[in-house]
């Protein structure tokens, strides 16, 4: 019986160190509020709750319907809002994570700031996309985006249509600032997935 406890009380500590990193290939472990490099984990969204909204690109039905919805607001404004990337599937990610990050020479680490490891990601939820201005694409995926008509206009409107900045400057995921990356809080779905992002940007450092 004192021979177990002594066990319990050794491996306790060390019990996070025994079990396989959470995805495969990539030697980092989860953070006590569950994060991964800064990335809090999100499942694949079922493909029955995905539509396609334009050619090549999926999101969940409900942020279609606001992302189109905001769209044509933009354009009533004259701003030509388009969409760069919408939901991304775990083989994609992975891919975009791992294989893109080898041909760049970024380590795992590096990779993190810009790209979530695989099952980490906001765009594998279908709530997530990229954005770019269609009349300054030299500023797509730069946060030279935020100079544009496009990002000005989001930042006026896109909280009417449910849309938030996932990444601003400085946030506390330690995520690199990404003035295109919005993520769409409108649903209870999202707003669940989403609450641990949210909870930790509400936390005074």
């Amino acid at each position: 019986m004192v021979g177990s406890l002594a066990v319990v009380l050794v491996l306790g500590p060390l019990r996070p160190w025994l079990v396989p990193p959470p995805v495969a290939g990539l030697n980092a472990r989860l953070a006590a509020d569950g994060r991964l490099l800064g990335h809090f984990p999100y499942p694949e969204a079922p493909a029955a709750s995905l539509v396609t909204f334009a050619p090549g690109l999926e999101l969940r039905k409900e942020a279609a319907r606001q992302l189109l919805a905001m769209q044509r607001a933009a354009a009533a404004d004259g701003v030509q809002l388009t969409v760069i990337s919408a939901f991304r599937s775990l083989a994609l990610q992975r891919h975009l994570f791992f294989e893109l990050g080898a041909e760049r020479s970024q380590s795992p680490e590096e990779r993190a700031r810009v790209s979530a490891p695989p099952g980490f990601s906001e765009h594998s939820t279908g709530f997530a996309v990229d954005l770019a201005d269609g009349r300054s694409p030299q500023t797509n995926l730069s946060t030279s985006f935020e100079t544009t008509d496009a990002y000005a206009w989001l930042q006026a409107n896109a909280v009417r249509f449910h849309f938030l900045l996932s990444f601003p400057a400085n946030n506390r995921q330690g995520v690199s600032y990404e003035p295109w990356h919005w993520r769409f809080v409108g649903s209870t779905e999202a707003l669940r997935l989403f609450e641990p992002a949210h909870r930790l940007s509400r936390t005074l450092p």
